[in-house]
């Protein structure tokens, strides 16, 4: 199923379960399949009833604020998706084309001579006098 934004929740009345949806991308019509999707929410449901100004309607276009009524606490700001069947044609997998025969594993792997590594000299640090070495850990702390 494809998805296709049409608006975003705008308020939610959580007494009588309705969200209010301000359509910004596209139409929406009773019987269709909504996603509402959010950080929080992710309801998928079927459009049961849509109201305009408390008046029943069938549909609402790009423009419009409606009234729906939903299963699950939705939050403002959720984006609302309409689900579309989408009738995608499954083409077949082109034949795969002959590939070469890797060569045995030993025979790949040349083997390297062991190499005789360099003693790594460490840099040198000159020591701190006595008299700053006490304040080190609180200088540590401050940084």
């Amino acid at each position: 199923m494809e998805r296709k934004k049409v608006g975003e929740v705008f308020h939610f009345y959580g007494k009588i379960g309705v969200c209010a949806i301000r359509l910004t991308d596209g139409a929406l019509a009773v019987g269709d399949t909504v996603a509402i999707q959010g950080p929080t929410s992710n309801l998928e449901q079927r459009v049961d009833s849509l109201q305009v100004e408390h008046a029943e309607v069938t549909r609402a276009e790009i423009g419009q604020e409606v009234g729906m009524k939903v299963s699950e606490r939705v939050r403002e700001k959720d984006f609302v998706y309409k689900l579309v069947e989408t009738a995608v044609a499954v083409k077949a997998a082109p034949p795969k084309a002959p590939t070469k025969k890797a060569a045995p594993r030993k025979a790949r792997r040349a083997k390297k001579a062991p190499t005789k590594r360099k003693p790594v000299k460490k840099a040198s640090r000159a020591r701190r006098s006595t008299a700053r070495r006490g304040s080190r850990g609180s200088r540590r702390r401050s940084r």
